[in-house]
């Protein structure tokens, strides 16, 4: 596919590329190809800024990312840095420094901050964003290709957009993955359902992230903006509709269940605004490109957010789709994200299944720990090796 640059774009009656879904997938997406001259077009039903349902963790691979596209600050200056990580395995607690020597601390940014520090990198690089306006249809041409969608508004008004790629960047429930009948390539065996809160003024370690493992339950916290933690409790199933009835008593017993120092720590803290809950869903990688559309974060892979690692996830493929797109090789993007991908899947895939003892999950968090230091040895590689953001 040959996408051309802006100055050569005004005779031509499409939009480069359309990006459904406006979050840290789509913006970044926009934000990378706009910087290279792509003419974008970003629509998403939600308002700009506005919160969503997320574990906010970034991992060290999405960390350096920010860095690179000169964003990192922007995180830095509202949000705590984290210098640790913390695993706890039934009381005994494993300490792990969250950055190498010069290797900035990670962070994990409220969405209200990173989206809009994202969407406003965009449209500085020249990208259009249009919010509370949702995608009602996709339009094919005679063959069946893709070739752009149907916009309507907050009052209604429709508005078709041609392109010569429509990417679905709209999630988990994605409207574009579900209209071009993308197929599941893989999928997990086990999902996790989990319990979230907002807790200020916690008694909990506010530079560290802390995940804890006990009989059938993962639990955490997470330090992020405007002095608050993200706690969160992940259980079967079947668990979690006995206690999703009275979610504030279950998340906080579930977190004392698994770690009494977290238990209390998240106790002696206010909850700040509504519960919120995710009732699962199996992890499952989709065929992420066709005939005119590609996908992107959630709406292409997915795995538990018991692990927290589904923002770092997304920014790292809008990264793997946007160079795709530019040297015109989504097959390349399959092929890496992919592999890339694969080793840590199946670990939280049996995480997620929460056949395991306590003092088994050690050793499985240890694997995980090696999968996730070979992917971003693996990912500095090919960025290494890659003429596009090399």
């Amino acid at each position: 596919m040959t996408i051309c640059p802006r100055s050569e774009k005004l005779r031509q009656p499409v939009r480069d590329v359309v990006i459904v879904g406006g979050r840290a997938a789509g913006a970044a997406t926009a934000m990378l190809l706009a910087r290279a001259g792509v003419d974008v077009l970003v629509v998403d039903r939600a308002g700009y800024g506005s919160e969503t349902l997320s574990s906010h963790a970034l991992m060290r691979n999405a960390v350096d990312q920010l860095a690179r596209w000169g964003l990192l600050d922007k995180v830095a200056a509202t949000t705590p840095p984290i210098n640790r990580t913390v695993f706890d395995f039934a009381g005994e607690r494993v300490v792990v420094p969250s950055a190498k020597s010069g290797d900035s601390p990670l962070y994990a940014p409220r969405r209200t901050v990173l989206d809009p520090i994202l969407v406003d990198a965009a449209r500085d690089a020249g990208a259009e964003f249009r919010f509370h306006t949702r995608v009602t249809e996709l339009i094919r041409d005679t063959t069946g290709r893709v070739r752009g969608v149907v916009t309507e508004d907050e009052v209604g008004r429709r508005n078709p957009v041609g392109a010569t790629l429509v990417v679905g960047a709209d999630g988990l429930r994605s409207f574009v993955a579900r209209n071009v009948d993308a197929p599941t390539t893989r999928s997990g065996h086990h999902a996790l359902a989990s319990l979230y809160a907002y807790v200020r003024q916690a008694e909990l370690p506010i530079d560290d992230y802390w995940f804890a493992y006990g009989d059938r339950l993962v639990g955490g916290s997470i330090p992020t903006n405007d002095d608050q933690h993200v706690i969160f409790a992940s259980m079967s199933l079947a668990d979690f509709q006995l206690v999703r009835l009275d979610p504030q008593m279950a998340l906080i017993r579930s977190l004392g269940r698994v770690s009494r120092s977290l238990g209390d720590g998240a106790r002696a803290g206010t909850i700040v605004g509504a519960f919120r809950s995710f009732p699962g869903c199996r992890g499952r990688f989709l065929k992420p490109h066709g005939r005119g559309w590609a996908l992107v974060g959630d709406a292409g892979f997915f795995k538990d957010p018991a692990a927290a690692h589904g923002l770092s996830d997304a920014l790292r493929d809008a990264e793997l789709l946007s160079a795709a797109i530019l040297t015109s090789n989504l097959d390349d993007y399959e092929r890496v994200r992919d592999t890339l991908s694969m080793p840590l899947f199946e670990h939280i895939d049996r995480l997620a299944s929460l056949d395991w003892q306590p003092h088994e999950s050690a050793k499985l968090l240890a694997e995980m720990g090696r999968a996730m230091a070979a992917e971003t040895d693996a990912l500095r590689l090919h960025r290494a090796s890659s003429a596009v953001f090399g």
